[in-house]
């Protein structure tokens, strides 16, 4: 699969949840940037040999010098500019896809912790079936509320329910055809296989990781530097 792969990491969000002020992209983690640590997570697959990175319009800059420039990795790493929804983000990557690579690995740039082994099943469940993606089965209990989060509604059957992590894969044409749709129809979704799920494609389930933590609140931000100091 090596030379097939476009890896697309969309990095644009504001980190609202997070109370910072400032993109989480640059926030440290155990001596690095966020970004720089999922930009080197990445990497480490066989399968990855350049990925593309998308930011805020008016970070390109600041993430060329602080995740491209002292990491080196120049001839590896490209950086745009992002949307201002994440499915705007999205069509932006693909548009920079190179077009010899059939297969597209997205990827939060919030997932700093994704292993060569997930990255690698993701792929070639991608590459036999179209759409594939890491998810988790549900183990809490789950409540429904209809009223704002006053009262419990009913509980959910948790049997088949499951946590969507990235990495997530596809055959190009495909998620190229489902971002076009999404345009014209305006939907809007939260990731890119529940597009893939609205054009009536299957998607293949992979098992994820529970360590492969998206880090949207401070307390994740401190689970991942305990998970980064202990190993």
């Amino acid at each position: 699969m090596l030379g097939r792969v476009y890896t697309a990491v969309p990095a644009a969000g504001s980190a609202i949840r997070m109370g910072l002020g400032y993109s989480k992209a640059y926030v440290d983690l155990d001596g690095k940037p966020l970004l720089a640590r999922t930009v080197a997570s990445l990497l480490a697959s066989p399968f990855i040999d350049m990925l593309t990175v998308a930011v805020r319009p008016d970070e390109v800059a600041l993430a060329g010098a602080e995740i491209v420039g002292k990491l080196n990795l120049q001839d590896r790493v490209e950086v745009i500019g992002g949307g201002e929804e994440r499915q705007q983000t999205i069509d932006k990557l693909l548009a920079a896809a190179p077009p010899e690579r059939d297969l597209v690995l997205i990827h939060d740039g919030a997932r700093p912790l994704v292993s060569e082994k997930l990255i690698y099943e993701v792929l070639e469940a991608a590459a036999e079936w179209g759409a594939a993606i890491a998810a988790i089965p549900i183990t809490d209990t789950i409540k429904e509320s209809t009223d704002g989060g006053e009262t419990v509604s009913r509980t959910v059957d948790r049997a088949t329910l499951y946590r969507a992590q990235t990495p997530q894969a596809f055959h190009r044409d495909l998620i190229v055809s489902a971002h076009r749709r999404a345009r014209k129809e305006m939907w809007n979704v939260t990731d890119d296989a529940s597009l893939m799920e609205q054009m009536g494609h299957e998607v293949r389930i992979v098992e994820g990781e529970e360590r492969n933590i998206k880090i949207t609140t401070l307390d994740d931000l401190e689970l991942v530097r305990w998970i980064l100091q202990s190993t």
